[in-house]
């Protein structure tokens, strides 16, 4: 190939995407040359952003020549060029947000008035509502009053807030006085409970399950308040958007695994260099809710071995879609979840058999991350004392649940410690330590809360508040409502469990007694399948199915290319390519409908669509017409009946009732 001689060009410039060499390894001595720029970026968009520039130049160095040919024939004067030049262009003027014009309107015709207390816990940074949210709800027609200095734990000044149209309240008392509705994210005391004004509402974390929650609910029907309490949002898809426990939860998980690398003093992934072979890191994940899934996806990410076990065996396609390996302890007649999705406490038996396992991976894994919980009881001890000994040093237990009691027999709320060279945190601000991240995420599930809670009506002018009792969202986080404590709500609301799984043979779910090297005892194997003959390898090569399907093949191709007829031969090399094209071609559909099942079954429909088609266009009448005419017909159903299926599995994740002809 011929080369270039472009370095003896006046000026040149290499556009490339890094400062690294090439395939081959060796630097190119163009790129040292004087008379030669770099230019880092993706070829094809820089050359597009020089191309631009150059245009613009051109029309400013065309702009400045007329304008220089108009002072020279006396068209203009110089105080005429002067403000001429010192005119913006109309390409330099920043768009304006219209939402800025409309902060005063907006404000007048404001029918609710909503209250952002400041936290009163000193190692809460949360704020309730981030300024977006402000500006979100000020446009449904809610204008919001925030106490000075709230979100200032979470990056969000005052001025901030100002900007989208709130308005800056010197103290907590104004809030009091003036809100309709307030916010708050830690559990409020009881003295702050007692300062909301009878008939006004108060939105927060409340734990109704616990003896201290119970102690608020009192306190708000004796001041005769709406208490609303977001940890007690039912489970159900509708509630996906309002749900603050998943939401603060996925940072908590997310949060444990920094927390841990921060400590731990290997690399989690797999590392081979010339300074020596690092194995990677393993990760146990105890408990596979919304926190421990975000612990293992961040965890799988960084290249760890992920280890998870969670009493609800449902969970066990969510962590091996995470990335991680489920570990099983199957027991007859003994679920671990109970109806509304929690996890519930088990048996003696299954607690030692757990106790024992733990302690067998506490061997193996170096970081250990607990996230168990059951609502209004202690946190479960999982890991013992003798299984923190067992770790290797330098290993590092993340308990979550330290605020409840913890997991971990050696937790100490709030602190971080070394025992036997094992360092156990137990910080309960995890979700604090990232703010900004979890007040943006709060906020949206407040926003999305009061959209459910202020409907919009057939008038505009009728919009307001609404308990909606018989809403199952709002039925089942109401804990008090006009001094009347409405908790615990009716089962129908909480369950999300409607039909227990069937029981397995018990074949099937017998608990090994041992624990042993073998990877299917670990990783949840309490029945080994028997292989069958035509299973078995032949000099570890291939099967015996294998090999009796390859003579079959062979025994056929053998008949065909003796007897068959030449058409039959060359429709039979038709119908394998196209079988051939067909399988990558449905396989690799993208899954757009709401199951990738459905997805492939429409793809391959519209083969069969394409194919009746050519048929339909033979002679009228004959055979082959009407039989890709009944194909077309029948494929279409399949095709049609797919998007329309697809459109109600939408609808029921709508809030408001679809009425249907």
């Amino acid at each position: 190939m011929p080369v270039l001689e472009v370095w003896k060009a006046k000026q040149t410039i290499v556009m490339k995407r890094s400062l690294r060499v090439g395939y081959a390894g060796v630097d190119n001595p163009l790129f040292f040359e004087p008379n030669n720029a770099m230019y880092l970026g993706d070829a094809k968009k820089s050359v597009e952003a020089l191309i631009e520039l150059l245009r613009a130049t051109k029309q400013s160095n065309s702009a400045a020549a007329s304008l220089k040919d108009q002072k020279d024939d006396g068209l203009i004067t110089d105080a005429d060029q002067l403000d001429i030049e010192h005119q913006p262009h109309a390409e330099t003027l920043q768009p304006v947000d219209k939402f800025l014009a409309e902060i005063p309107q907006l404000q007048k015709d404001a029918f609710l008035t909503l209250g952002i207390l400041n936290e009163t816990n000193h190692q809460e940074k949360r704020v309730s509502i981030v300024p977006a949210g402000i500006k979100r709800l000020l446009q449904k027609g809610m204008i919001a009053l925030v106490e000075t200095g709230a979100g200032t734990g979470a990056g969000f000044l005052d001025s901030a807030y100002e900007e989208v149209g709130a308005k800056i309240v010197p103290n907590a008392k104004a809030v009091y006085e003036m809100a309709d509705v307030m916010f708050k994210v830690s559990e409020p005391k009881k003295s702050e409970v007692k300062k909301v004004y009878s008939g006004k509402t108060l939105i927060t974390f409340v734990s109704p399950r616990t003896a201290s929650g119970k102690e608020l609910m009192d306190t708000a029907a004796e001041a005769g308040i709406n208490l609303l309490a977001v940890d007690a949002i039912p489970r159900i898809s509708r509630a996906q958007s309002l749900d603050v426990l998943s939401s603060q939860a996925k940072i908590a998980g997310y949060r444990s695994v920094i927390e841990a690398m921060n400590v731990y003093q290997r690399f989690l992934n797999g590392e081979v260099t010339a300074a020596g072979k690092f194995d990677a890191c393993k990760v146990l994940v105890i408990g596979a809710g919304v926190a421990g899934l975000a612990a293992i996806g961040t965890a799988a990410n960084m290249g760890a071995i992920v280890r998870a076990f969670d009493t609800r065996l449902e969970t066990k396609e969510q962590v091996e879609s995470m990335g991680g390996e489920f570990l099983v302890l199957n027991f007859d007649n003994e679920e671990g979840g109970d109806a509304a999705g929690y996890a519930k406490t088990m048996s003696k038996e299954f607690y030692e058999k757990e106790m024992k396992m733990f302690q067998e991976q506490a061997k193996e894994c170096q970081i250990i991350i607990t996230t168990a919980a059951i609502p209004g009881k202690p946190a479960p001890k999982l890991i013992l004392k003798d299984a923190v000994e067992c770790m290797q040093p330098g290993s590092v237990i993340v308990d979550l649940a330290g605020a409840t009691g913890g997991n971990c027999e050696l937790t100490r709320a709030g602190e971080v410690y070394v025992h036997n060279q094992v360092t156990i945190i137990g910080l309960t601000d995890l979700i604090s330590r990232m703010s900004w991240q979890a007040s943006s995420m709060y906020s949206n599930n407040m926003a999305n809360l009061m959209e459910l809670l202020c409907p919009i009506s057939a008038s505009e002018t009728d919009q307001k508040m609404n308990l909606n009792m018989d809403d199952k969202i709002i039925r089942g986080m109401t804990v008090v409502k006009d001094g009347i404590i409405t908790w615990p709500p009716p089962e129908e609301v909480t369950k999300i469990a409607a039909v227990a799984r069937p029981k397995q043979s018990s074949s099937k779910t017998a608990t090994k007694e041992k624990f042993t090297d073998d990877k299917t005892a670990r990783y949840g194997g309490s029945h080994t399948k028997e292989t069958s003959f035509l299973s078995k390898r032949v000099m570890d090569l291939t099967t015996i199915g294998e090999l009796v399907l390859a003579a079959c093949a062979a025994v056929f191709f053998g008949i065909v290319a003796k007897y068959a007829h030449y058409y039959f031969v060359n429709m039979l090399l038709y119908f394998m390519l196209s079988g051939i094209l067909g399988y990558y071609l449905i396989s690799n559909v993208e899954p757009a409908l709401f199951s990738p099942l459905m997805s492939t079954s429409n793809s391959l429909s519209g083969v069969v669509i394409l194919g009746g088609m050519l048929m339909a266009s033979l002679p009228l009448g004959s055979v082959s017409q009407v039989l890709g005419s009944i194909a077309i017909s029948v494929a279409a159903i399949n095709v049609f009946g797919g998007f329309a299926v697809s459109y109600r599995m939408l609808l029921m994740f709508r809030a408001e009732e679809m009425v249907t002809n």
